[in-house]
């Protein structure tokens, strides 16, 4: 091998390596990044997950006073049928 393709083949080693550090590092950061992004995703599934619980308990709690006020309501009802029916009989 003449001293030209040694030059040669040590300067394409030095490029491909140069290269290899470049895409290192890019892969480096992508990853950093890709890291803080996974970390906000799980902050805010942590979050998102407390309003849903939140959410739920208040729709227990609707559920619970619809119930009740539906069951004013029949007892009203039924109250004011019964009035009627007591006014008639007067």
């Amino acid at each position: 091998m003449s001293a030209s393709q040694v030059e040669s083949v040590v300067s394409s080693v030095e490029s491909l390596l140069a290269e290899a550090r470049r895409v290192q590092s890019q892969c480096s950061d992508r990853a950093e990044h890709l890291s803080a992004a996974a970390a906000h995703l799980r902050e805010e599934m942590g979050e998102l997950r407390e309003e849903c619980e939140t959410a739920q308990l208040d729709m227990v709690r609707m559920r619970r006073l619809l119930d009740e006020m539906r069951d004013s309501k029949t007892a009203f009802e039924g109250r004011e049928r019964q009035s009627r029916k007591l006014s008639k009989q007067l």
